[in-house]
């Protein structure tokens, strides 16, 4: 039977009572410096400033924006013009005065340059981007104009006299006193000068290297350094932007996108762009931007899908799934969700899942926030046909369906309708993702972590535990329900708005959710968060709290650090 062979996360595990056999010396004090952690965290949380301050009061916006396709004897480049003409359209809805030039010679390049600076006041904001070539040499990064000589007709060391250095451009935009100066250079497309054997410091040029932007300054690259920026995915590629902007200008105008989050999600939805050519492409930035800003403010509406399945028949039942899928479908419908589908046992059927999915995505828009919450049986199965998968193994999420689960001798005998498996769920984020639309997921079961089969920056990863703990229930309120799910209900309600500013971030989320769970099972259940707590986003608005849940406080719940841990009970 299944349960032998250790594949399937049986009954469900109670939370222990109280402490009873002493534990080692050093796993107390792991646990005691772990909760330590946890709580310094969460105070520091409490005390960021309301990001109700952080959105624009109405400052100046002006930008430059600059393509340059046609090289008079350089290589020309095929969709840096379109670049520019795209972004200009994009920075207007959000509020710029923007200056465009295309095929800008070196004269008319310091001259708009000279415009734009002089133009900046105090407490503006400042937006410059370039598309085109652009080179490092020894650690200077030169933007080319379009009447650049050829290197074997200028010498290396006048290259300054004949292009802009980015560096210069910022330092020059920052003196101005601007609030805040964001530079894009998608100026890493190709090294515009060919191999000459009689030129030494050809073997130099290549990507864009490091800057080091002054306070209030975001430079953001679009590829890492010393890489080559695609100006194309190949012959055939009709787009007429570049990989980088093609994947830049919908994310930049996404509604409550802090600017280091914009930079993360372009970051990694390049990298998976160019990885499908096959290439690699990282966007690197440099953030000097002190608190948070938004270019758009943060204004998500609330969608949930939600899952809860009991019934798999026999001794693989569970008792908490169902109870966890209608609390959490009341949580959504309290904080405003526009439209939650809730799916319980037998209804929770593969086709409808990826129906109900789509339908919630469609109507979605950018910036917006869909939760996907399962409560139910995970496991694994062998996967020979993905060579990728680190353990070997795809990850799926047990469906119900005719057959209970103990008839089941094998995980070959499992029909493709009761897999939801990493694969389709991947392909669901990545939808999400093309739309820039935000995806809330916890998954309350066993091998909740391996459910994705790549890093997406617009998903919020709420894991139950770790691969190798266990997936609690507790009884609450008279009702038996799964530890994370109970917590993370409390969270969306308002709870985890941890400042009190009527929003919920992505580190808030975690950092409550963290807190709870781990004091609630006594140290017994860590959640699994992707990202990670330290690399999560204390700026990006997950969902809007209209007040906080002032009767979810749970610390009347947590429990002593125990001495030992006793099981009663079983698993998810």
């Amino acid at each position: 039977m299944l349960a032998r062979l250790g594949i399937v996360c049986g009954c469900l595990l109670a939370a222990p009572a109280q402490a009873g056999l002493a534990l080692d010396g050093e796993i107390r004090a792991d646990l005691a410096r772990r909760a330590d952690d946890i709580a310094a965290v969460v105070e520091d949380l409490r005390a960021m400033p309301s990001l109700k301050e952080a959105v624009s009061k109405g400052q100046r916006r002006l930008a430059l924006v600059i393509g340059n396709n046609d090289y008079n004897e350089l290589t020309d480049l095929n969709k840096a013009e379109g670049d520019a003409v795209s972004l200009k359209s994009t920075l207007e809805e959000l509020g710029f005065s923007v200056t465009l030039k295309l095929n800008v010679s070196a004269r008319d390049f310091d001259d708009a340059v000279d415009d734009f600076v002089d133009s900046l006041k105090r407490g503006d904001v400042a937006f410059f981007f370039f598309a085109g070539h652009g080179v490092s040499y020894e650690q200077r990064n030169f933007l080319l104009p379009a009447d650049m000589p050829a290197l074997d007709a200028v010498r290396e060391s006048r290259l300054e006299r004949y292009s802009v250095d980015a560096q210069e451009l910022v330092d020059r935009i920052y003196e101005r006193g601007v609030e805040i100066a964001f530079v894009v250079l998608d100026a890493c497309r190709d090294n515009p000068f060919p191999p000459d054997a009689d030129t030494r410091a050809v073997r130099a040029y290549g990507g864009l290297a490091r800057m080091t932007p002054q306070k209030g300054a975001f430079v953001l690259y679009s590829a890492g350094i010393g890489q080559k920026a695609l100006d194309r995915l190949g012959p055939d590629d009709t787009d007429p932007n570049s990989v980088f902007t093609r994947t830049f200008k919908p994310i930049l105008s996404t509604p409550g996108m802090p600017a280091v989050e914009i930079a993360k999600r372009t970051q990694v939805e390049v990298h998976a762009l160019a990885a499908t050519v096959p290439h690699d492409q990282d966007p690197a930035y440099y953030d000097q931007v002190v608190g948070q800003f938004y270019l758009k403010a943060p204004r998500p509406k609330l969608y949930g899908l939600v899952i809860g399945i009991d019934d798999y028949g026999g001794r693989h039942n569970l008792r908490g799934a169902v109870n966890d899928a209608r609390h959490m479908s009341d949580a959504l419908a309290a904080v405003g969700a526009e439209k939650v589908v809730t799916l319980l046992d037998q209804d929770a059927r593969l086709k409808f899942i990826d129906y109900v999915w789509n339908d919630l995505l469609e109507d979605a828009d950018p910036g917006d926030t869909i939760v996907f919450t399962y409560s139910g049986q995970g496991t694994q199965e062998p996967a020979p046909d993905k060579p990728n998968e680190k353990d070997g193994l795809r990850d799926f999420l047990i469906l119900p369906g005719p057959q209970p689960l103990d008839k089941y001798s094998d995980l070959a005998d499992f029909s493709a309708d009761r897999k939801l498996t990493d694969d389709i769920f991947t392909e669901w984020m990545a939808a999400a993702a093309r739309k820039n639309v935000n995806v809330i997921v916890l998954i309350d079961g066993c091998h909740a972590g391996g459910i994705l089969d790549r890093e997406f920056a617009n998903v919020t990863f709420f894991g139950a535990s770790q691969e190798e703990e266990f997936a609690m229930e507790q009884d609450f309120e008279g009702e038996r329900q799964g530890l994370a799910s109970y917590v993370f209900a409390r969270a969306i309600t308002g709870s985890a708005d941890l400042n009190s500013d009527s929003y919920i971030t992505q580190r808030e989320l975690f950092a409550y959710g963290d807190q709870n769970v781990f004091h609630m099972s006594a140290g017994r259940q860590n959640p699994q968060f992707y990202p990670v707590i330290e690399a999560s986003s204390p700026g990006l608005v997950l969902l809007h709290s209209a007040k906080q849940d002032v009767a979810a406080d749970l610390t009347a719940h947590w429990l002593p650090l125990p001495k030992a841990a006793k099981d009663d009970g079983g698993t998810r």
